[in-house]
C-alpha cells in the first residue's frame, strides 16, 4: 500500500485514504507547519505557489476553498 508524503511536516502517513489526509491536513500540527513554511519563503514566491495551485483546481473543474479562511 503506497504511503502519502507530507512535505511541510516532513512524515508519511501509513494508511493512504482521504479520510486519514483530510485528518492530517486539518491538524494542528499540520496547518503551523504551512504558514510557517509560506511565511519562510516570502510574499511574492509564496504567492505565485498559490496562483499555480488556484489554477490547477480550476483547469481540473475543482473549486479551490481554502479552510484556513472558513468564517
Amino acid at each position: 500500500m503506497p504511503k502519502f508524503f507530507c512535505d511541510y511536516c516532513d512524515v508519511y502517513l501509513t494508511h493512504d485514504s482521504m479520510s486519514v489526509r483530510k485528518a492530517h491536513n486539518t491538524g494542528r500540527n499540520h496547518l503551523r507547519n504551512v504558514v510557517d513554511y509560506y511565511q519562510q519563503i516570502g510574499h511574492e514566491k509564496a504567492q505565485s505557489v498559490i496562483d499555480s495551485i488556484t489554477s490547477s483546481y480550476a483547469a481540473e473543474g475543482q473549486s479551490a476553498s481554502n479552510p484556513m479562511l472558513a468564517h
